[in-house]
C-alpha cells in the first residue's frame, strides 16, 4: 500500500519520461508508493528507456509487455509553430501515436492519461472551463483537440485528459520558459514578449502531482489543471525574473502581431478548472508560491543532479 493514504498501488508507464512533465510524474509516482518506468524519445536519462513511439507495432508491443494499469503520455511535439511547418508531424505526435499506444493499453485494460492545451480554443473569450467549446486556431490545437475526441470516442472511461497551459518549473533539460528568460537575462539582453498574451502559468511539479492523484482516484473525461491565476505573459515573466533575482526591465512587451509568429495564438486564453478545485481544493500552487518552490527544489541537496540549475 501507499505510505501516504492507503492508496493502492499500481504499475505505470510515462511515455516521455525525459520531459518536464514526464520527469515529475515518474518522482510522483515513486514517492507514492507506484512502480513506474519511464521513456525517452531522443534525450537519455538514467533509468529510461529508449521508444520511438513512430514505430507504431514496436511501440505498441513494448507497451504491452510492460503490463501497465496506467499509461501516462506528456510527450508529443509541443512546438506550435513547428507543427505548423509540418503538419504531418504535428498530427503524428499528437494523435496518431499516442492513440496508438491507448489502444494498446485498452487491449490490457489499462488506463491513458493524456496532456492536452489550452491551445484547443481561439482565445477570443477566455479563460475557459470544461464545459467550453473548442475552436483552434493552430495545427497544434486542432491536433490536440482531435487526439481528445478520439480517446473518448475509443477509451471511453479509460481515459483522462489533462489540459494544462504555460507549463514551468524545474526541470532535467532546462527548455522551458523560466529558463530560457533566466538565460537570456543574465546574458544582460533584453527579453521581448508578447503583450497581449494571457493565460495560466502552471507549475509542472503540481501538474504531475495532480495527474498521479486523478489516476490513482479513477477519474476520467476532461479535467483542466492548471495554476490558480491566469495573466499576460509580461507579467509572468517579470513575476518570474524578479524572483529569481534578474533586471525585470529588460523585458518589453509587444504586440502578438509584431511578432511575426508562424502559428496563430489564442489572446485571452487561459483556463479555469472547476473540477479540479471541487475534487482538490488548493492543489495547484499560486505563481509566487511556485515561484518560492522552484528556487527551494533547485536547492535540495536530493535533487542535485537531476535538474538543471536555472542559471
Amino acid at each position: 500500500m501507499s505510505a501516504t493514504d492507503g492508496v493502492a498501488p499500481f504499475r505505470a508507464v510515462v511515455i516521455g519520461g525525459s520531459g518536464q512533465i514526464g520527469g515529475w510524474l515518474l518522482r510522483v509516482l515513486a514517492e507514492r508508493g507506484h512502480a513506474a518506468v519511464g521513456t525517452y524519445a531522443s534525450t537519455p536519462f538514467p533509468g529510461l528507456h529508449a521508444l520511438d513511439a513512430s514505430h507504431r507495432e514496436q511501440a505498441a508491443a513494448w507497451v504491452r509487455e510492460q503490463h501497465p494499469d496506467v499509461v501516462f503520455y506528456p510527450a508529443g511535439f509541443t512546438w506550435v509553430d513547428g507543427c505548423e511547418r509540418d503538419p504531418e508531424r504535428a498530427y503524428a505526435a499528437n494523435l496518431h501515436e499516442p492513440l496508438n499506444l491507448a489502444r494498446a493499453a485498452a487491449e490490457l485494460g489499462a488506463r491513458f492519461v493524456y496532456f492536452s492545451t489550452d491551445y484547443v480554443f481561439d482565445g477570443h473569450d477566455g479563460p475557459y472551463d470544461e464545459h467550453a467549446l473548442p475552436h483552434p486556431l493552430s495545427v497544434y490545437g486542432k491536433a490536440k483537440l482531435e487526439a481528445e475526441q478520439a480517446l473518448e470516442r475509443e477509451l471511453g472511461p479509460r481515459a483522462l485528459v489533462a489540459r494544462t497551459s504555460w507549463v514551468f518549473g524545474p526541470e532535467r533539460q532546462g527548455k522551458n520558459f523560466a529558463y530560457q528568460l533566466a538565460r537570456t537575462l543574465s546574458a544582460g539582453q533584453e527579453l521581448v514578449c508578447p503583450s497581449d498574451q494571457i493565460s495560466s502559468p502552471s507549475y509542472g511539479p503540481d501538474v504531475a502531482r495532480a495527474a498521479v492523484l486523478l489516476a490513482e482516484a479513477g477519474e476520467s473525461g476532461l479535467i483542466h489543471v492548471v495554476g490558480p491565476e491566469v495573466v499576460d505573459r509580461v507579467t509572468f515573466a517579470r513575476r518570474i525574473a524578479t524572483a529569481l533575482g534578474l533586471d525585470p526591465d529588460l523585458i518589453k512587451g509587444i504586440p502578438t502581431a509584431s511578432l511575426a509568429q508562424g502559428a496563430p495564438r489564442p489572446l485571452s486564453g487561459g483556463l479555469l478548472s472547476p473540477r479540479l478545485d471541487a475534487w482538490h481544493p488548493g492543489l495547484m500552487k499560486s505563481l509566487d508560491e511556485a515561484l518560492a518552490d522552484f528556487q527551494a527544489r533547485l536547492r535540495d541537496p536530493l535533487l542535485k543532479g537531476e535538474l538543471k540549475p536555472i542559471l
